[in-house]
């Protein structure tokens, strides 16, 4: 298909083809790119399921953009012209098959940093529960390969395309579909047909032995012998001798034949990625992976010979001899092996864990640092939940908390402390994965709590100005904030703002200012021009009113036309005094213009009531 305009976009250029086609386009609405997703309606069964997919996938992204920031948000989605279409953020960057066409090989250290986003995102994504047809459900990605990562003009990864993502039901772990990519499909899933949190695990597995090797690790002439040869249990292609021995076993472990061998989860993944890349012993390392065999026989250890009766009278005959003080010997060192193993696994942990009980910076941290200490947290604690609260991930609890809580509270701050305008220039994404990893930490935290419906009712308004549900949304989060933060001035002031620009009540705005004054809050210029903005609306519907009141009584008319003129009077003292803020320039114009008109109508309406009525003189009657 080609498009020159779909719909209300404009068409630039087309980006590619999968199973839909894949447009740059312009929404001229919105003055932005998006990247446009089209598939043309169709009544074959396969076309029906693809739409089926990408309905789907994008009804999950939409929920998850507002968890992670990374995921592309999605504008919209329907259909238009005979075609299911999907419209969503457009970021610059190619993905890393483009990279890897390029580049041939990446760096071991640049692979796995990567990698490790992909698992920040994978782990978003595994416990994510969506609310689809009033039922939640966790979900899986379904199709992770380097043509569904992108790289970011700052080389950071991100997940693409989750259009063949799949719901897992409560009542089951696995789901099944076969639309994945058969070379990065795992053994389970190209013999089953079944998808689970392990197959986005393997994908990426592939995808990083692609990043270090140049090719994937399973090629064939046809998708048939490619699959027999994934569930062969051949080993893969030995990876170059410059690959680091430590990067080799995190793979070896990934693309495990076992099941029960790999990472158990994208968590335990982006744990021994950090520590690699940290120059630290990987779990990957402890745990040597047994080599792959063709044929399983093979694997069958041959039954053991039977010593020498010879060798066996004189191993007796020693310990029959040996004195007293071997077996004290003996014994002490099996006591200690038994007390330094445990001792020295506590000590790496505790070393391992270091970072997390000092205090961290997670505003100007990347997310991807920020969710690396999270995973390490994370993993910290399974790995030492035996210890109780002598564990070292108990240690570190109190402070990343603090670091969490922090960082949000900032972020928070720093938009009631300054006089921006523009909601949208405040990282309020940020500041909920902070609050949503703190209340992980310690749910009780009411104040946390608060701070998070608060940090959504803004994001919210950011995501969709225009939408009367997000405002309504927005709206219930402010009075959840209140709830929890009864002596903040922060919901107020965001209950403020929705007053005036979105539900035009100027009375409701001046009441939350004066409680948030009330609260230790001192107004701004930005809350000045937030009252004047609801008074010039106020006196130009009540201007409006008058013009379509010809048919009131001349009392009710004059009265209107006071009311604009108070009205503008006051938009007038609050815009003057901060002449130059913002939009006050303009808006002030607006005011002096309005002005002028109120005072052409009054004149107008006084002239009406002064001329004299003229009677009409009866015509006579002549009988």
């Amino acid at each position: 298909m080609h498009f020159k305009q779909f719909g209300r976009y404009e068409i630039i250029r087309k980006l590619g083809r999968s199973m839909t086609d894949v447009y740059l386009a312009l929404d001229p609405e919105a003055n932005r790119r998006v990247v446009l997703k089209i598939v043309e309606h169709s009544h074959d069964p396969y076309t029906q399921l693809v739409i089926d997919a990408e309905e789907r996938g994008a009804t999950i992204q939409k929920q998850l953009h507002t968890l992670d920031p990374r995921i592309l948000e999605i504008y919209d989605f329907g259909e238009e012209a005979g075609c299911f279409f999907v419209a969503m953020e457009y970021v610059e960057g190619k993905s890393l098959s483009d990279t890897l066409r390029v580049e041939q090989r990446l760096d071991a250290k640049r692979a796995a940093r990567y990698a490790m986003e992909i698992c920040s995102q994978l782990q978003t994504l595994h416990s994510f529960q969506a609310d689809i047809d009033g039922r939640m459900r966790a979900v899986v990605h379904g199709d992770v390969k380097p043509s569904n990562i992108q790289i970011g003009p700052n080389d950071e990864a991100r997940l693409l395309d989750f259009g063949i993502a799949k719901f897992i039901t409560s009542t089951h772990n696995l789901t099944h579909h076969n639309m994945g990519s058969p070379a990065y499909c795992s053994p389970e899933r190209v013999k089953n047909v079944q998808v689970d949190q392990h197959a986005d695990l393997w994908g990426l597995g592939v995808s990083l032995y692609e990043m270090i090797a140049g090719l994937p690790p399973y090629q064939a002439q046809s998708t048939r012998k490619l699959e027999n040869l994934i569930q062969s249990r051949r080993p893969p292609r030995a990876l170059p001798q410059d690959c680091p021995p430590a990067m080799k076993d995190v793979i070896s472990k990934a693309l495990a034949a076992d099941l029960e061998r790999r990472y158990e989860s994208a968590l335990a993944f982006a744990a021994d990625l950090k520590l690699f890349l940290d120059d630290q012993p990987t779990a990957a390392e402890a745990g040597k992976q047994p080599a792959w065999h063709a044929n399983a026989t093979v694997e069958r250890a041959p039954p053991p010979r039977p010593a020498p009766l010879l060798r066996k009278q004189k191993l007796q005959s020693f310990f029959a001899k040996a004195s007293p003080v071997l077996w004290t010997l003996l014994a002490g060192f099996l006591v200690g092996l038994v007390l330094f193993i445990p001792a020295g696994y506590v000590y790496r942990l505790w070393t391992q864990s270091a970072p997390l009980r000092g205090p961290r910076d997670y505003v100007r941290r990347s997310l991807p640092e920020m969710e690396s200490d999270w995973w390490l947290y994370q993993w910290t604690r399974q790995q030492s939940r035996f210890l109780g609260r002598f564990a070292p991930a108990s240690a570190a609890r109190e402070s990343l908390h603090a670091s969490f809580a922090g960082a949000a509270n900032e972020i928070i701050e720093r938009y009631r402390n300054s006089s921006q305008p523009a909601i949208e220039n405040f990282d309020w994404g940020r500041a909920q994965v902070c609050l949503n990893h703190a209340l992980d930490l310690d749910p009780g935290d009411k104040e946390s709590r608060g701070k998070l419906a608060l940090c959504k009712g803004y994001a919210q308004l950011v995501a969709n100005p225009k939408s009367m549900e997000a405002a309504q949304k927005a709206d219930a989060n402010f009075a959840e904030a209140m709830s929890y933060l009864p002596r903040s001035p922060d919901p107020h002031l965001g209950v403020a703002r929705l007053e005036i620009y979105t539900f035009h009540n100027v009375g409701r705005a001046l009441a939350e200012f004066y409680e948030a004054e009330r609260l230790g809050f001192r107004l701004g210029p930005r809350e000045m021009e937030q009252q004047a903005d609801g008074y010039l609306y106020r006196a130009e519907q009540e201007i409006r009113q008058w013009q379509k009141s010809s048919k009131l009584p001349q009392s009710e008319r004059t009265h209107l036309l006071s009311l604009a003129q108070r009205d503008l009077s006051r938009a007038r003292n609050l815009y003057e005094p901060i002449g130059g803020f913002s939009n006050v320039s303009l808006n002030l114009q607006k005011v002096y213009f309005d002005e002028t008109r109120q005072q052409q109508m009054q004149a107008a309406l006084a002239a009406t009531k002064a001329k004299p009525k003229v009677r009409r003189a009866r015509a006579s009657r002549w009988r």
